[in-house]
């Protein structure tokens, strides 16, 4: 069970952190909710998770700051050719899948091999969506793990990105 002021990452709405734990009454039934502020990317939400659903949700805490930056430094080495998906509709399904898994990791594979292809050709709207959405994502989280602005984890993830590009000759 969370705390009011746990910091935690919902899988498909990004990092937050847990301003109050409400009852709610439905009917006969009576159940406990997480009040979640999430992070603003581009806009803030207020969430509300069931406190007896959370785990089979996928509510977890913010990663260690430290470990996120780790995972972060994988963000400067461009993917082997092999590691990304040639066919779209396979591609769209793993990056669905890695966006919507709420896991920090995943996500940096998405945003890594995304940007690789964007260095060899214009990324159509539903690759450029899906890098759009994996920085978000890994800004969010980022941010709150770091105690920074949700601008300034957003810079530190282009930062690592750019190192990626290969130099000019």
């Amino acid at each position: 069970m969370y705390a009011v002021g746990s910091k935690v990452v919902h899988p498909y709405h990004g990092a937050g952190t847990i301003v109050r734990i409400q009852e709610k009454s439905i009917g006969d039934s009576s159940n406990f909710y997480y009040v979640i502020d999430t992070i603003p990317s581009p806009r803030e939400m207020r969430l509300m998770v069931p406190v007896d659903d959370a785990e089979r949700v996928g509510l977890r805490r913010v990663g260690e700051a430290s470990n996120l930056r780790e995972m972060l430094s994988a963000l400067t080495k461009a993917p082997d050719e092999d590691e990304i998906e040639t066919d779209f509709r396979a591609r769209k399904a793993i990056m669905s899948e890695r966006l919507q898994s709420g896991q920090f990791a995943e996500v940096v594979k998405l945003v890594r091999e995304l940007f690789a292809m964007s260095l060899h050709r214009s990324l159509g709207t539903t690759d450029r969506r899906f890098l759009e959405q994996g920085k978000e994502v890994l800004a969010g989280e980022l941010a709150l793990a770091a105690d920074v602005d949700r601008a300034e984890a957003m810079q530190e993830i282009e930062e690592k990105l750019l190192e990626m590009v290969p130099e000019e000759e």
